[in-house]
């Protein structure tokens, strides 16, 4: 049986674009907040994640450490972002610019409105929800 073209939205045509993203978000999540103030994602490269590391005296143990956790990293991927990798690799980077703190929203109602607003327009985006 021949299954019928889908359509897909344009951002998900881009190469782990959006997988890449979500991953950046919940990187704390994936790896743990102590690995997650000395790394980042960088990229993701064919099946490998291009994980940077800007405390170069860190860099051998964490090779050497990615071998035993690694499939416990790589599960937690595939569960929460559904992105299927096949390995790690560990290369050194600069650490990330300093973002600039955002006056807070004093009414905490308001800002979890417009979080929520944000989401449901995500979703619509991706196709997931209708309008």
């Amino acid at each position: 049986m021949k299954r019928a073209p889908r359509l897909v939205p344009v951002g998900a045509r881009l190469p782990n674009q959006l997988a890449e993203a979500r991953l950046r978000l919940a990187w704390h999540f994936v790896v743990g907040p102590a690995l997650a103030e000395r790394t980042r994602p960088l990229r993701v490269q064919g099946n490998i994640l291009v994980m940077g590391c800007w405390e170069l005296s860190r860099i051998a143990p964490l090779r050497e450490a990615a071998t035993a956790v690694w499939p416990q990293v790589r599960d937690r991927i595939q569960r929460a972002l559904g992105l299927s990798l096949m390995g790690l690799q560990i290369v050194p980077c600069d650490p990330p610019v300093e973002a600039v703190e955002r006056p807070r929203d004093a009414d905490p109602l308001r800002r979890a409105m417009r979080l929520l607003e944000a989401r449901r327009l995500e979703r619509i985006r991706l196709g997931l929800e209708s309008g």
